[in-house]
């Protein structure tokens, strides 16, 4: 039984590695196409193809028996996400300043007035 197990020792690191790429490729696909769906126009239509097309390679990718090919269509699917990130912050950064800019009129009213108070038991339950 044990050198059963150590004449399929490879064939089984072999096929674990080959689940955990494919794991990763669909995760990926998934958070890339979610990540797009969510930003809207945030994403240029150039940027937005390429994540789009990368997808599609790394989906089409999860047939094959190849751990290196999906790691492959994975890493093109993450840089090309990369750059869509990078878009989807600038976009949100310029939004939160202008309107910032558009409602940092130097009025302080919308914030609370703090209290320092101090809690004092006045019953001696000893």
């Amino acid at each position: 039984m044990v050198s059963d197990a150590e004449a399929h020792a490879e064939e089984d690191r072999r096929q674990r590695e080959l689940a955990e790429a494919r794991n990763l490729a669909e995760n990926a696909a998934y958070q890339s196409e979610k990540a797009l769906e969510d930003a809207g126009d945030k994403v240029d239509s150039s940027t937005k193809e390429e994540v789009e097309a990368a997808v599609k390679e790394a989906r089409e990718s999860l047939t094959s028996e190849s751990a290196e090919e999906i790691a492959s269509k994975t890493e093109a699917l993450t840089a090309a996400m990369q750059k869509a990130s990078e878009q989807i912050y600038a976009a949100t950064q310029e939004e939160q300043a202008s309107s910032d800019g558009a409602s940092g009129d130097g009025d302080s009213s919308d914030e609370e007035e703090v209290v320092d108070a101090e809690v004092v038991d006045e019953g001696d339950d000893k």
